[in-house]
Parts: C-alpha cells; structure tokens; sequence
C-alpha cells in the first residue's frame, strides 16, 4: 500500500470514530451549574421546557434549603467555587453585591426593565447585578364568619386602621379562644414584615436617601407602631406558624400574611370563609394601601464559568411564561413581570389577584450591605414594646440609633 492511501485510510478511519459511523460531528452540551430554593417537582418542569428550547445547554440544578442555603452560598462566594447561576433572596442580594461578587447585568437587563416587576431589587449604584425572577408581597387576611357573628360588614374587607381597629375590637370581644388580630413575635425576620408596612402606609421611612442615616425615628412610624401595639391589646401575638393555624381555625379575625396561605388553607380549611384585602391605610383621606415586597433574584457571578450560559438560563426562567408556570405551581410568590395579574389564572382567582395587586405599592427593603442587622434592630426593639418592656417612642428611638451606627460603619450600597 503506497504513502496516498495509507493516508487516505488514515482518514477515513479518523472520519468514522468523529462522527460515529457516518452521522454528523457532535457537539458537546455546555454546562450551566444552577443552585436555587424552590421544590424539585415545582422547578423540573420549567428546566425540562428550558432544555426543550436550548439542546445545547446542560443545566446542572442543585437545591438548595433555607435553613442552610445562605451560608453555603456565603462559603462558595468565599473559597471562588460559585454555580453559575444563583437564587438570590432580596434581603440577602446587597452583601453580595457590595463585596464586588456579582457579575454586572445592567447592559443585559436594561431592554427588559419595562417590563420588570421591582426591578430596583436588583439595583446597586445605579448598576444591576441580578434580575428579577419572582417576588412576594404580604396582604390583610379576614375571616368573614368571625365578621359577621360580631356584626361586621361581611361584603368588604376594613380599608383603613380606624377600620381594622373597630373590627379586632368587636371580633376579640366574642371570647371562646378568638383573637381579633394577630400580631407577629418570637421570631427573625417576621416581624418587620408585618409592623413597617403600616410604616411605609403611614408615610415612614428607613434610611436617609444616601444611606448613610437612620430616618426610622419619626412620627409617621411611631404612629404606626402606636397602632400595632393597640392591634396587638385587641387580638393575639405569637409566631407566623400559630398565627396562621389559629386563622385556619375560624380563631382568627384577621392578620396580615402571605401566599402561602393559599396552599394550606384548601388542605387544612377548605370550608374556611375568608377574604383578602391590601393593607389597610392610615385614613380615607391620608397614606398608602403599602406592604412589604420581597423576592427571589437571578444573579450570576464574577468567577462563574459559563456567564453566556447563566444569562440564557435567567432571562428564561425570568420571562412571563416562565415565570407564571412556577408560580401557578408554587403559589405563594407572584411572577416579577409587568400585567400578570391580566392572566386567566389571577382573574380565576380574586384572592391571589389581590397579592399581584399589593405589589403595586409595596416597598422592598434597602439595598444596603448591613440591611439584615438593621432588620433585627427593628425586630428587637418592636418587640420590647410588643411585650410592654419599652414604650414605643423609646422602642422607636433605640432602633433608630442602631441602624444609625450600622449606617455609619458600613459603606453602603444604596440604589
């Protein structure tokens, strides 16, 4: 066999073990490493439908549980072994932000903040470092049988604190184990969720606008603590979990919750009669129908190995078809789109309508490095006069000046 076709065997040969018996060339799937919080069975399906519209990436998810999530993500960030694409909860989004971890998106998300629900969660410096993905809200949960046996109005929910006030008052007067209102205690980071959105409503505030301050000492949110306080003498204070199985019970006049409800309360008290409402406001003529808005954001970081792939996979999971099957699985977040609430599935339902309708005018919280220490601040402090061992206007200082030293030590990454 001559030099020619030693060679030419040599090929063919080469040729069949690259394209396997004669099929084309194949190309090799990229990786993208996902660690995110929500249940396997909830998430699959939207990564099945990402698989479907992109065969050439693999995504490797991995979930994560909130009692352990954050250190593990804490301790990758640390030691530069980072996923390429992470769930990050709002409240814990500015630590990463301010340490430099997170790569920079505001090219890649400025076409779709139009269409973005709280698209400053994701906001540092002017700069986004993240994206939107689902977002949460609290909102005024009533029991409408415990409304009519105190001779309340039944066909709509109290609108203003006067409102609530007079309807905790007459509904805790039935007796029998039945609270009027329930307030939150006993807990991290609960409380604040409940008692500043009577604050924001009222008209208060967190930090100055540079961040670098407290303005949480004011009269707007001493009012509101005033109010909550009245509340908690006219109904019941303990943990989110008892609160809630106490209103499931028919125990409950009403409280401030969240989504979640909508799980349970079709498993543990289907026949339950209850309404949702926005947050009652200050006075017919003074505040906003305000809340606490929360959420879940996309973000990828600076050492991530696939940052083409980790932006395909966010704006996918972030788009409205994406996001809507997710929360039609999950129930108690909301998609962070523009107009969600227009989709047959909110329209079929008024109560959880009313979640998407509550983030129109809720407030997220500071984007600041110190922010869940100042939260704490807040919690502890409320609490004291929760349980009658600080007044509020004390309770109210002590917290201010707390945030004012955490304001000041800590460079802060305001929006």
């Amino acid at each position: 066999m001559n030099g020619l076709m030693k060679g030419l065997l040599a090929s063919s040969v080469m040729a069949l073990l690259i394209t396997g018996c004669g099929g084309a060339p194949k190309s090799k799937k990229e990786t993208v490493v996902f660690w995110q919080f929500f249940p396997a069975e909830q998430i699959q399906p939207v990564l099945d439908e990402f698989a479907k519209q992109n065969p050439d990436l693999d995504v490797q998810m991995e979930q994560l549980t909130w009692q352990s999530g954050l250190e593990k993500i804490t301790a990758a960030t640390a030691a530069g072994n980072v996923p390429d694409l992470c769930e990050l909860g709002s409240t814990w989004f500015p630590r990463f932000a301010s340490q430099g971890a997170l790569a920079d998106w505001s090219d890649s998300t400025a076409p779709l903040a139009t269409g973005m629900v709280l698209a400053d969660m994701a906001r540092v410096n002017g700069k986004a470092y993240g994206l939107p993905w689902v977002v949460g809200t609290r909102a005024l949960f009533w029991n409408k049988d415990l409304f009519a046996k105190a001779g309340l109005d039944t066909s709509k929910a109290p609108e203003t604190w006067p409102e609530l006030l007079e309807a905790s008052r007459k509904i805790n007067a039935l007796g029998g184990g039945v609270a009027g209102y329930g307030v939150n205690a006993g807990e991290r980071y609960v409380l604040f969720k409940k008692f500043m959105p009577y604050g924001w409503g009222n008209g208060g505030t967190l930090l100055t606008p540079d961040g670098k301050g407290s303005a949480f000492d004011s009269r707007a949110n001493l009012e509101a603590l005033d109010f909550l306080l009245t509340l908690g003498k006219n109904g019941r204070v303990d943990k989110q979990d008892q609160l809630d199985e106490a209103f499931m019970q028919g125990k409950l006049g009403a409280q401030i919750s969240g989504a979640w409800l909508f799980r349970k309360i079709p498993k543990q008290a289907p026949d339950l009669r209850y309404g949702v409402a926005l947050v009652p406001k200050p006075a017919t003529d003074h505040g906003t129908h305000a809340s606490f808005a929360g959420g879940e954001l996309l973000a990828s970081f600076a050492k991530s190995k696939n940052p083409t792939g980790a932006w395909r996979l966010a704006k996918f999971l972030a788009s409205r078809e994406a996001a809507l099957l997710l929360c039609k699985a999950n129930q108690s977040v909301q998609p962070a789109v523009v107009g969600a609430v227009a989709d047959a599935y909110y329209q079929s339902r008024p109560n959880e309508a009313v979640m998407v309708e509550q983030l129109a005018s809720a407030v997220p919280t500071p984007n600041h490095p110190a922010w869940l220490d100042m939260e704490s601040a807040i919690e502890d402090e409320v609490e004291k006069a929760l349980y009658g061992k600080e007044t509020a206007a004390t309770a109210i200082t002590n917290a201010s000046k707390r945030i004012d030293a955490l304001a000041k030590t800590t460079e802060p990454a305001a929006r």
